[in-house]
């Protein structure tokens, strides 16, 4: 069972990138389904079909979905999201507005995920290629897990507390149901799910960038990321490279920013193996192109497979009570290393080599208090 999530800022070809790798599995002869969790769809588009919440068979062997979160709702949290709906419209609000605005904060995360869930535990399929939403939804999405025990514990125990205290005056605003009861069982499942998506050998994310120094920022917040969570980065995909020369003086100059750029993305992300793309000359929909681009882009390997098996490329702990920022780097010459931080970038160089590592927030603003190298892994002290 093999789950890969695609990860990226909008625009760079996520969905067609995703479609594809779920093509070329399908067309290897495995079970594969295909799902979104934008809430901007592309997915039908890119396949070429009428999609629903519901998996539809594209293919033999290729099955696809765009998540519904509303439809979600209304089917299988009509307790919660009736309550949420009820104390709006008490408030003024009119039915319609209630509806909408009765989706609570991180609930559309936790139910993508929920999709995710039942998708792997169904044993219907080999493999679940996620096209996900552009990188802050997705962030917040990884992060659902991880926090949603913490909160379901945080709001069960004041809850308890709450009822106790002051239950003559909130009786008035809880439902007749107890909508706190679902938090253990949701709980449950985003445990389950928090360990699938940590397992590397079956879950692993892949990023899709474009030659553009912005998208390449993103996607190095999105290694820190990962890593900083515990998930696995296997590949990079970079799309839209435009041909080698042109005759033309203004495609010559994109060009050469192009080039540029492919280099800061082979360095920044080294060792992690990267794919290329070329710019279409048309728009890829349907299987066939899909699985066109899936030929040129993977160049013989299998996209089933774990394309990085090797350790997590950095990581972060807590040592001593101080932050310790691990970076593997076997056979490095520690006496041609220098270390900078810039705003919110580390910046690593060896010799004429430099790798950016975009910090996460709990580094930013924080001074290097030293280094040392150990076991393949660089190791930087972060003050307090």
């Amino acid at each position: 069972m093999r789950i890969i999530l695609y990860l990226g800022k909008g625009g760079v070809g996520k969905t067609t990138v995703s479609a594809s790798t779920a093509t070329a599995i399908a067309r290897s002869g495995k079970r594969v389904l295909i799902m979104s969790t934008d809430v901007a769809h592309s997915l039908a588009d890119a396949l070429g079909v009428e999609l629903s919440a519901t998996p539809v068979e594209v293919e033999n062997n290729l099955f696809a979905m765009e998540v519904n979160v509303l439809a979600e709702i209304r089917e299988n949290w009509t307790e919660l999201y009736s309550y949420f709906s009820s104390i709006l419209m008490n408030d003024g609000a009119n039915e319609v507005v209630a509806e909408e605005l009765a989706v609570v904060p991180g609930m559309e995360e936790m139910i993508s995920l929920r999709y995710i869930w039942k998708a792997a535990k169904s044993g219907l399929y080999d493999a679940i290629v996620v096209d996900a939403a552009p990188t802050g939804e997705t962030m917040r999405l990884l992060g659902m897990p991880e926090s949603y025990g913490w909160y379901s514990e945080k709001i069960g125990g004041w809850h308890s507390k709450a009822i106790g205290f002051a239950a003559p005056l909130l009786n008035r605003f809880m439902p007749k149901k107890n909508i706190f009861k679902l938090m253990p069982e949701v709980n449950d499942h985003m445990k389950e799910l928090h360990g699938m998506l940590q397992d590397k050998s079956v879950t692993t994310f892949r990023v899709v960038v474009n030659p553009e120094n912005m998208v390449i920022k993103e996607a190095l917040r999105v290694q820190t990321y990962l890593n900083l969570f515990g998930y696995k980065l296997d590949a990079v995909i970079v799309n839209k490279i435009l041909p080698a020369s042109s005759s033309d003086d203004y495609l010559n100059s994109l060009i050469a920013l192009q080039q540029k750029y492919l280099k800061v993305i082979d360095d920044c992300f080294y060792p992690i193996p990267i794919f290329k793309a070329s710019q279409a000359t048309r728009e890829v929909i349907k299987t066939d192109q899909l699985y066109a681009l899936s030929q040129q882009m993977f160049d013989g390997h299998n996209p089933i497979e774990v394309l990085y098996a090797d350790d997590k490329t950095q990581s972060i702990e807590k040592i001593d009570g101080k932050y310790v920022l691990k970076l593997h780097m076997p056979n490095v010459e520690i006496t041609k290393l220098n270390v900078n931080i810039k705003g919110d970038e580390l910046l690593v160089d060896i010799n004429n080599f430099r790798k950016s590592i975009v910090l996460p927030n709990i580094l930013v603003g924080r001074k290097t208090e030293g280094a040392d190298f150990e076991g393949g892994h660089l190791n930087i002290t972060f003050a307090n």
